[in-house]
């Protein structure tokens, strides 16, 4: 009894940093579970091609899927396994695609085409949309065929 009552203030301190402590873990595992939180928009790489009508041209953009929240790592999974199928046949439609498809800002026809083509290699509805960023339409003259970017020497002249 001596003990409690001589150390019941140190004990007293003890506790509330322990109590402390446990808050404080609790809240950083909390924030981190949420900072952890993966997006819903998948990279499916970047894209050159050059239509076979027109053969002055290349165009280059990146493609990203949107994938149902509800599905998200399954969607994640299948998109990563097919990613190459999925690309080899993207690359042969593009070559393929009407000339007025190209010339439209929006590239509708473009990812609705690319959307069916995911959607027949996942055999199930995963995707919600398709996303092209970074459209590029290049003469064939500005591109190195060998590093497969544009080269340097035009964009200085």
């Amino acid at each position: 009894m001596n003990i409690i009552r001589r150390y019941w203030g140190a004990f007293l301190i003890v506790m509330m940093v322990v109590v402390h402590a446990a808050v404080i873990g609790y809240v950083r595992s909390r924030v981190s579970r949420l900072s952890d939180l993966d997006a819903t928009v998948v990279e499916m790489g970047s894209y050159r091609f050059q239509p076979v009508e027109d053969l002055t041209k290349v165009y280059h953009f990146k493609l990203y899927a949107v994938v149902d929240p509800t599905k998200q790592r399954h969607g994640e999974e299948r998109l990563h396994m097919m990613r190459m199928q999925i690309r080899e046949t993207a690359e042969q439609t593009l070559r393929q695609v009407d000339q007025k498809w190209l010339e439209d800002p929006t590239q509708n026809q473009i990812r609705d085409r690319l959307m069916t083509i995911v959607h027949k290699h996942l055999d199930e509805p995963l995707v919600q949309r398709m996303l092209i960023t970074d459209w590029l339409e290049l003469p064939i003259q500005s591109v190195d065929l060998k590093l497969g970017t544009p080269v340097q020497k035009l964009a200085l002249q």
